[in-house]
């Protein structure tokens, strides 16, 4: 890429100075002509620069960068006939975002490394739905196709497998198309999509108050850390902090939905392989979590507990439930992990299957547990202010297998359980958890970016509004980065260990089909 003085840009520092020249538009983006922007995908990868999700909105193709990981700064390009330059090429975690636009709008990334459909499976009403004018759609079900290997690349005895699930586990585990060589996978492809849901559609258009019930249900799972992303891009737009007392609030909710998650993952996991006495403690330490939440909070789920400036006010009579975590939970939990230390074969049975290397984590923008039982250190709980450090201590494995996964499952429940055991004794006879929630009408138009660290890692939201109206919104799931590192490996892993290094992922579906 060239400055404005028509120096060539070598070095990263240098990328980020002639981008902060271009002409700015709005927070967060700088316009780029399409011949800079040619140089500029030539200077990909950049240290200094980062990739964080790419999507489109009139006609503009928006990238947002991570400027030394954690500040956002964007590019915008124009279309040029529907086309843009792909950066698949050089930045591998574009390749599904690149794939959407395909899927929503019809616009072509050139020389792009894929694009067949990610999302788009052949059922919807509308082919391109984004468009302004939708073309209503005829084909139905054409996109279920594999990239199945040619004749002359297939090997003797050589079967193609699809395994599919039943309409209520779709929203759990994808539909997959494997190849398998004497029990040996060569190809994986999951095939997502089969539970879309439009969301981000539907939210164009509405007014930011009415938003929130629709952010809630966008994964059940992980809803806490979706509510806090998109109120912290709120709150951002409208340059608003909320108070310590709130943020410490939203803490303790973040951390009940990571810890009920974690439970979910651990159990699934040891009840594939047998080992009951494990899942059946962790299963019932969860279902008692979650009868504590709705007795404290008013959802199992958590759900509809945060907003703009706020958390949920919580019933004066369930003040004393409030103090601590039930006794039983905690005796459960503590019974499961002294349990797995104590089987030595079930350890080996774990053991240097489904690696994710270093280099493959920071390929595909991999962070949350999965990155970082790869070795890359990713936290984004460490860079807010409401979070003491000494409540993350690093544990990062190197090993990038579903032990490692496994162990650090555990750690972070054991993290888990330590904040909201110091949050929840401070709170006790405080009146912390208060519907407090501002007005956020006053200012009504403008950019946020809103972040949250997630079960699966972080979770960006991007939201543009005009007279208090989602303009644009764009939501950057983890989930989306590590369902398309999982295809990677699969390939070249033994059939027995396929279901095993899927459940050490957890679900990923929810969080890529909304």
């Amino acid at each position: 890429m060239r400055s404005r003085d028509s120096t060539t840009v070598h070095s990263d520092c240098k990328i980020i100075e002639a981008i902060r020249k271009l002409p700015q538009e709005g927070k967060f983006f700088f316009r780029i002509e399409e011949k800079e922007w040619f140089e500029l995908v030539r200077s990909l990868p950049s240290k200094k620069l980062s990739f964080l999700m790419l999507w489109c909105h009139a006609n503009d193709v928006q990238i947002l960068f991570l400027e030394n990981g954690y500040r956002p700064i964007g590019i915008k390009v124009a279309l040029s006939l529907n086309r843009y330059q792909a950066i698949s090429p050089f930045l591998p975690a574009a390749i599904p975002y690149e794939r959407m636009l395909v899927d929503f709008l019809g616009k072509e990334g050139m020389n792009a490394v894929d694009l067949r459909p990610w999302i788009d499976r052949g059922y919807w009403e509308y082919t391109w739905p984004w468009l302004d004018k939708p073309i209503l759609s005829h084909a139905k079900n054409t996109n279920d196709n594999f990239e199945e290997l040619s004749d002359s690349s297939k090997m003797k005895g050589q079967i193609d497998l699809k395994i599919t699930s039943n309409d209520c586990d779709r929203a759990l585990t994808p539909v997959w198309h494997l190849s398998l060589t004497n029990d040996k996978i060569i190809q994986a492809e999951s095939l997502y999509g089969y539970t879309h849901r439009g969301i981000l559609s539907s939210l164009r258009g509405k007014n930011i108050s009415e938003c929130m019930p629709s952010i809630n249900r966008i994964n059940a799972l992980d809803n806490v850390a979706h509510q806090i992303a998109f109120s912290h891009a709120i709150e951002d737009m409208a340059g608003r902090v909320p108070s310590r007392p709130v943020l410490q609030g939203r803490i303790i909710l973040l951390e009940l939905s990571r810890m009920s998650a974690y439970l979910l993952y651990l159990s699934q996991l040891f009840e594939g392989l047998q080992v009951k006495l494990l899942s059946s403690r962790l299963e019932i330490a969860r279902e008692l979590l979650m009868r504590w939440c709705h007795d404290c909070f008013g959802h199992r789920w958590l759900m509809e507990c945060i907003d703009f400036g706020c958390v949920k006010s919580v019933k004066p009579k369930h003040r004393q439930d409030l103090k601590r975590l039930p006794y039983k939970i905690k005796q459960l939990y503590d019974e499961a992990k002294a349990l797995f230390q104590e089987f030595p074969d079930l350890v080996k049975r774990l053991e240097k299957i489904g690696i994710l290397t270093y280099e493959q984590a920071l390929q595909f923008n991999v962070g949350g547990v999965i990155g970082r039982a790869s070795g890359r250190d990713l936290d984004i709980r460490r860079y807010a202010d409401e979070y003491q450090l000494e409540w993350l201590p690093p544990c990062n494995g190197t090993g990038g297998d579903v032990l490692t996964r496994v162990r650090l499952y555990f750690h972070e429940i054991d993290n888990s359980l330590r904040i909201i055991d110091t949050l929840l004794y401070g709170l006790y006879g405080d009146d912390t958890f208060k519907n407090c929630k501002e007005s956020f009408t006053e200012k009504n138009s403008g950019e946020g970016v809103g972040v949250c660290e997630g079960i699966n890692g972080d979770l960006w939201y991007y939201v543009s509004v005009e007279k208090g109206k989602i303009d644009d919104i764009f939501i950057r799931d983890p989930a989306t980065n590590q369902a398309f590192a999982l295809q990677q490996i699969m390939k070249n892993t033994l059939w027995h260990d396929w279901d095993l290094i899927q459940s050490s992922f957890g679900i990923l579906v929810t969080g890529v089909d909304f």
